[in-house]
């Protein structure tokens, strides 16, 4: 009883020297110097740097939110009583999502200042209704709008951030066969190795410790300068398994810190328009507006409907307003890449991927934001947004004029086959062309009467293919539900986990096969020639009648997909305690698709369909610890294969001990997350 009456003794003491600050403010004009802040360091409750934190605020109902917020993370008030005097719609206590980005979120809500309590809201009150997830969001920093937990000698600000999460997985079946092993995470079915049946579709069940993430927000606020600097520098342990010596065998546990984030950002106005420019690695323009509120974050929906992607960018932006509508275009000159399924373990350890970078010119990606509040009656309910993106950019496969040769003398080898190679491993073949096939006729064969690809090509082929993709992103957010949908169509969406993770194909066009050329990234591209056929007398020996060698078309593969999601805050429905122990119940639901065009998949991986059916049920402890269980249902279809005529056949790729069409898996994940 006597701390309930002085926490309401120290909350009116702050309400009323906040009026009377506001009123002098009001009269005289001056720059904001909160009473009640140095009051409260004269009493040792807040430090010298918290106190400028507060008065750096530009408005007086600023300086006493964010002295508000730190009152609660001191313990002095509650959240209810934070609730009582703030918009609590970017507090988050208990519709908070935990999926790939929710401390991304969660941390762009600690750094925005709160505004002034909207009119009374109708129904259920302090309970925020869940908010979506938005890695993306489009409000403006303001200098010292963080709250730091260091403060450097520079002027820096630094906030740390992350979290801690252990899981139990549980799969009737395994997604990755013999070709990608024993998997902790999902990937649509039936990507394994089809070449050999096993006993059983190989169910498992995982404990998993890996998924500690980690961040750090900074902030610059340079004298005299209508700048606002922040940036952003994240990482998790999601990586790969460790190789070496003193790991190896303890590598099932032993993963290894990975880059997630990295970038600066400036904001400015230009006139009374907000702009920003931001240099580093981000989440994509294309699709990321929107993610779903997976528990599950090593592979977030992977080829199941999410289409996401981090990337190195350059970007800017504009925001404008009118009322409370905002609306804000963004475009950026983004790394071009395609995530080429032909690379080799050596050449993901030396480049990752070059097809992008060899085109000779960055992807450009957009995106336009339109936020609105669906009613100002809705009291902690986050706005509405409607969001369009658009990628593009283009692919670049290079096969060099001659194979690879290895010089022993130079590399030092003494024993053959020389374990130095220069691009690829020694179990695969060296890039280039056939050269086992002789064409006889050609129209454009240098040597008059016969040769082989590689004589047709002395200095090599380049063959490349454009990347287009784009979006349309809605999240309605309700007291009661909110609902989040997203829909994709693209081609050659690998790279941002789509089209059933199928790139591009050698399309012939009609034309004879002659044989290919391996590509630098590992890729055989087809040749051919108009009316060739067999020799059928010659033996490795093919005619074209006067016609030339091409190369085949590097063909996309096509495809759609995208999710719907609602999310239900089950506390706030059932009006339950803000303060009690069931203020923290959220259930969520969600479907997700992903599609490749069959006539195109048939050239890849055969993969027509994998869809995702989801239901998690949220429990929030309190603000560190949540609970979570989460049961998918996933299911992938093959792809019929078109053939001459019309005619349309099924296909049929091993799973377990069967040939099917069609496979499933049915996926529990239960564990508890610490934030921080």
């Amino acid at each position: 009883m006597k701390k309930a009456v002085s926490r309401l003794i120290l909350l009116t003491a702050t309400m009323a020297l906040a009026l009377s600050a506001i009123a002098q403010q009001q009269e005289k004009h001056e720059t904001n110097n909160n009473p009640l802040a140095l009051l409260l360091q004269s009493k040792g409750i807040l430090s010298a740097g918290e106190v400028a934190m507060v008065n750096q605020a530009s408005t007086p109902e600023e300086a006493n939110s964010r002295l508000a917020h730190l009152l609660v993370e001191k313990g002095l008030i509650s959240q209810q009583e934070l609730t009582a005097t703030v918009t609590p719609a970017s507090l988050n206590s208990s519709g908070v999502r935990l999926s790939d980005a929710v401390l991304h979120t969660s941390s762009v809500a600690q750094a925005s200042p709160a505004t002034s309590s909207p009119p009374p809201a109708a129904g259920p009150t302090g309970i925020p209704a869940v908010a979506p997830l938005r890695v993306l969001p489009i409000d403006i920093p303001k200098q010292g709008g963080m709250i730091p937990d260091i403060h450097l000698g520079s002027g820096a600000n630094v906030k740390l951030y992350g979290f801690y999460k252990a899981s139990a997985v549980s799969d009737t079946a395994s997604s990755g066969g013999s070709t990608f092993g024993s998997q902790d995470w999902p990937l649509p079915l039936l990507l394994g190795d089809t070449a050999a049946a096993t006993p059983t579709t190989n169910p498992q069940v995982h404990l998993k410790a890996r998924s500690f993430r980690m961040g750090m927000q900074t902030e610059w606020v340079p004298k005299n300068s209508g700048f606002t600097i922040t940036g952003r520098v994240e990482g998790d342990f999601e990586g790969d398994y460790t190789d070496v010596s003193n790991r190896n065998i303890s590598s099932v546990r032993s993963n290894q810190f990975s880059l997630r984030l990295a970038w600066m950002r400036l904001d400015h106005k230009i006139g009374d328009l907000p702009w920003f420019a931001e240099f580093g690695q981000d989440w994509s323009l294309l699709g990321s507006s929107t993610l779903p509120a997976l528990f599950e974050t090593t592979g977030l929906g992977v080829g199941m409907g999410s289409l996401y992607e981090r990337i190195p960018q350059f970007k800017t932006g504009i925001q404008f307003h009118s009322g409370d509508l905002k609306i804000q275009p963004e475009v950026a000159l983004v790394l071009s890449a395609q995530g080429s399924s032909g690379l080799t373990t050596d050449q993901h350890l030396r480049f990752g991927d070059a097809v992008g970078a060899e085109s000779d010119q960055p992807g450009v990606e957009g995106r336009i934001v339109f936020q609105f509040p669906l009613s100002h009656n809705w009291k902690g309910v986050a706005p509405a947004q409607l969001i369009f993106s658009g990628h593009h950019s283009r692919m670049s496969e290079v096969i060099p004029h001659a194979a690879q040769a290895i010089n022993e003398t130079e590399t030092g080898c003494t024993l053959l086959p020389c374990p130095v190679t220069v691009f690829n491993s020694t179990t695969v073949p060296n890039i280039g062309f056939t050269t086992t096939t002789t064409i006889l006729g050609a129209s454009n064969c240098p040597l008059g009467g016969s040769c082989n690809l590689e004589e047709f090509f002395p200095t090599g082929v380049q063959a490349g293919n454009a990347q287009n993709i784009f979006t349309a992103e809605v999240q309605l957010p309700t007291p009661w539900v909110t609902f989040d949908a997203k829909f994709y169509r693209g081609s050659d969406m690998r790279f941002f986990f789509g089209g059933q993770l199928n790139d591009v194909y050698s399309n012939l066009l009609g034309t004879f096969e002659l044989g290919n050329g391996v590509s630098e990234s590992g890729r055989a591209i087809l040749f051919g020639c108009a009316g060739g056929f067999k020799d059928p007398i010659l033996a490795d020996t093919s005619d074209c009648p006067g016609t030339p060698v091409t190369a085949a078309k590097l063909q996309p593969v096509g495809g759609s997909g995208g999710f719907a999601e609602m999310s239900f805050p089950l506390s706030r429905i059932f009006r339950a305690n803000p303060e009690g122990p069931n203020s923290g119940w959220v259930f969520h639901l969600q479907w997700g698709t992903d599609r490749a065009n069959y006539a195109d998949a048939q050239h890849g991986n055969h993969l027509g369909r994998t869809d995702l059916d989801t239901a998690s049920l949220t429990y929030r402890l309190n603000k560190w610890v949540t609970f979570v269980h989460e049961a998918s249902y996933i299911v992938t279809f093959t792809a019929n294969n078109h053939e001459a005529g019309g005619v349309i056949k099924p296909e049929y790729l091993q799973f377990g001990p069967v040939l099917t069409r069609q496979a499933h898996n049915w996926r529990n994940e239960f564990g508890p997350v610490f934030t921080f």
